[in-house]
């Protein structure tokens, strides 16, 4: 009787464990849909993120290019008041800003006069000069703005170009043209991100970006098998990609060979718009990592079995609230501290540059007169000025690490530079230096030219006589430099302002994060607070 017995107990235990087993696969196929399908799914709203991403990149960059065609825009709609050569100077400057970005190989301004150039600046290789005015030659003179992908020696530009066309029948032509492998290669390097890649068109579907930079200035019609460039565009302006998302089509992808998720959106550059190709492929970037999930599930369930289902079911609604959270914080975060540092290091940078360009032909076209009448003075006093002279051109030629220079740098150059301005001024210009450091702040760090910015700048805003001479204090302290002067602001002021120097150091302490520099006006002086930098 025992045996029946513990035969029919085994049968027993074996139907449960068969049930029980059976009960596994059948939860587990029903749960593992349920987690598949939600997983696709987060992976795509990561991709759809990452879509976003990259988008706001390249707008953000390629608007920072177009400033420079919408400044000479404004330029010229306001040359009415403006006589030729001061628009002329204007756009020179704009131009030259234009130039000083790296990715920029040409800025170039012509006048034309019945086709022939009256005019011409051109920054940039002149190899790149006659490609350029040639192409500027087969444009319609029309009052518009152009966009070119072209091919020149070997390396595809990306042109804008302004025409405008003046009352006096002379026609302006202001443009730049973006060299697009440089800029690829510092947007790859710099953006690459896993599983995707990125491809930009014109609005006619020229290829302006690409990982295979063989496509680079040609059209690929591969790229516009399910949609045209104008029907993106088009839907664009009526609002269906901003209240439906971009445009998601599943391809075999002419680069990778492979079937790909691709999305199609459209950039607004200015008053233009480009295309953003982007893609993912379905092996790497969805179906892999849900496999992967797959596999992950099968052994933690084969170990937890319904135990490990009930703490899904329950932890799996907030670990994909506190995902997602996580997510786009982390994303949010690390783009805007990309975003601040890029623009206050090339803000800094500019500052810099327009503040050197300034000084340099500014500042010597005053020495020279001062020379001038001193050579025929004193002769003993002329050379001497002239050593001055070329002492501050040597500290200016010199290039700084991080733009820093240390207090005993700035004040030898102080010395010199003062003693340059006091032979145009005499005795209407008076400086004193007073140090209540001991000596000890000397080997510390400020903002190169920072000393001569503040004295050129109180020379430069205040009414000089001999009756109301300007009097500058440098007070030399343990953490700071207050440089002040006394405040007599010019009333009929000649020559625009556009805060270049202040400007320069207030984005220079930002871009270190030090929040304690300041100006203010205090009992009828001007004064300047400059924390000093250990590194």
């Amino acid at each position: 009787m025992k045996f029946p017995l513990k035969k029919r107990k085994h049968q027993y235990y074996l139907l449960v464990s068969v049930s029980l087993i059976i009960l596994f696969f059948i939860g587990y196929e029903l749960i593992t849909n349920k987690i598949t399908s939600e997983a696709e799914r987060l992976v795509e709203e990561a991709t759809t993120q990452n879509v976003r991403e990259k988008k706001g990149i390249l707008q953000f960059d390629f608007n920072e290019f177009d400033k420079f065609i919408s400044g000479a825009e404004k330029i010229i709609d306001n040359s009415t008041v403006l006589k030729r050569e001061q628009l002329k100077n204007r756009l020179v400057f704009n131009s030259e800003l234009a130039f000083s970005e790296e990715i920029i190989d040409a800025s170039f301004i012509y006048f034309f006069k019945e086709n022939e150039a009256v005019y011409t600046s051109f920054l940039g290789e002149k190899k790149l000069e006659k490609e350029i005015l040639h192409g500027i030659r087969k444009l319609k003179k029309e009052n518009q703005v152009f966009e070119v992908v072209s091919t020149q020696k070997d390396t595809t530009y990306y042109q804008k170009i302004i025409v405008r066309k003046q009352s006096d029948n002379t026609t302006i032509v202001y443009g730049y043209s973006i060299n697009l492998l440089k800029y690829w290669n510092y947007f790859s390097q710099k953006y690459s991100v896993y599983g995707g890649y990125v491809i930009v068109t014109d609005k006619t579907g020229v290829c302006m970006l690409h990982p295979d930079t063989n496509y680079i200035g040609k059209y690929e019609k591969t790229f516009f098998n399910t949609i045209s460039p104008q029907n993106i565009i088009k839907k664009t302006k009526s609002n269906e990609l901003k209240n439906n998302g971009p445009i998601k089509v599943t391809v075999k992808s002419e680069y990778l060979n492979l079937e790909v998720v691709r999305y199609y959106d459209v950039l607004q550059v200015g008053n233009s718009e480009l295309i953003l190709i982007t893609s993912f492929p379905l092996n790497i970037s969805i179906r892999e990592s849900v496999n992967d999930i797959k596999q992950y599930l099968l052994w933690m369930s084969l170990l937890a079995l319904l135990t490990f289902m009930l703490i899904l079911a329950f932890s799996r609604g907030q670990l994909r609230s506190q995902y997602l959270k996580t997510l786009q914080y982390e994303q949010e975060r690390k783009r805007l501290a990309i975003s601040n540092e890029q623009y206050q290091q090339k803000n800094a940078r500019l500052q810099l540059s327009q503040l050197r360009k300034k000084l340099n032909p500014h500042f010597l076209f005053n020495t020279l007169n001062s020379l001038h009448v001193l050579i025929g003075v004193d002769k003993k006093m002329s050379q001497q000025f002239v050593l001055k002279l070329s002492e501050v051109y040597r500290y200016l030629l010199k290039e700084r690490e991080a733009n820093l220079a240390t207090v005993k740098d700035e004040l030898h150059f102080l010395e010199q530079y003062f003693f340059l301005q006091k032979i145009r001024f005499s005795n209407s210009i008076n400086l004193s230096v007073v140090d209540n450091s001991g000596g000890k702040a000397l080997s510390k760090k400020i903002p190169f030219l920072a000393l001569e910015t503040l004295v050129e700048n109180a020379i430069k805003h205040n009414e000089i006589t001999k009756k109301n001479p300007l009097f500058i204090k440098v007070l030399i302290e343990e953490d700071q430099i207050i440089v002040s002067n006394n405040y007599n602001p010019r009333k009929n002021k000649k020559e625009a302002s556009y805060s270049v120097g202040l400007g320069y150091l207030s984005n220079f302490y930002a871009f270190y994060n030090v929040k304690s520099f300041k100006t203010e006006v205090f009992n009828e002086d001007f004064k300047c607070y400059m924390p000093l930098l250990s590194k």
